[in-house]
């Protein structure tokens, strides 16, 4: 496995201050609420248990560090944070894409797997990759939300070519016809070339007609 590519996430001093004001807002609903725990003579736990895994979530999106790695067969994702050590990997044959992060909660996929692999301290903006994990006739769908440097995606799309930084259509058009040339049996680059060559096709024929 040769290493082309090495990147690590990066922290603004900005984007810091903005999560220590939010931590310290929660720091001071966690006082409120033992206040009122004195106050009723019994501890409030729902509230306990929202302030601190807020606050948990919160420092470990900030503060976690993650290292990007293009090989020349796959993407390697290592995140360090204060409480565990994990690495993510995904061959370029099983993405799909890459497409501009989007707030909408209806997504044309169903995703059994969800990941934010950047920390929220990097001003850079986000991207979902999408990836596929093939289990016999089935195919399942992971999205994982990143931010990196252009260079970065430039290598990445020597190993996935036209499907990095697209619209959003052009990552699920492509995930969809992986989905079902698993089902039929059928080598999904061929069937996936064989689709769009016949669209071209079409488009062609239409034109001459339209002579």
């Amino acid at each position: 496995m040769n290493v082309l590519y090495t990147e690590q996430s990066r922290r603004t001093n900005s984007s810091q201050w903005l999560v220590a004001c939010f931590v310290l807002l929660l720091l001071a609903a966690v006082a409120y609420t033992t206040m009122r725990s004195y106050e009723q003579g019994h501890l409030l736990l729902a509230e306990y248990f929202i302030e601190i895994a807020a606050i948990i979530v919160i420092v470990k999106q900030a503060f976690s560090r993650y290292t990007y790695i293009l090989t020349d067969r796959e993407l390697i994702i290592d995140e360090m944070s204060f409480f565990r050590t994990r690495r993510f990997s995904v061959a370029y044959d099983d993405i799909d894409g890459i497409y501009p992060y989007n707030r909408d909660f209806l997504t044309n996929l169903r995703y059994r797997y969800k990941y934010r692999k950047c920390s929220t301290s990097d001003d850079r903006p986000m991207w979902f990759l999408v990836y596929s994990i093939v289990k016999g006739k089935k195919v399942q769908f992971g999205r994982v939300v990143l931010k990196a440097d252009d260079e970065f995606y430039e290598i990445l799309e020597r190993f996935v070519p036209n499907r990095i930084r697209v619209p959003e259509a052009d990552v699920v058009f492509h995930a969809t016809v992986r989905a079902d040339a698993v089902k039929h049996g059928e080598d999904v680059k061929s069937y996936y070339h064989r689709l769009i060559s016949g669209e071209n096709e079409d488009v062609t024929s239409e034109m001459g007609e339209m002579e």
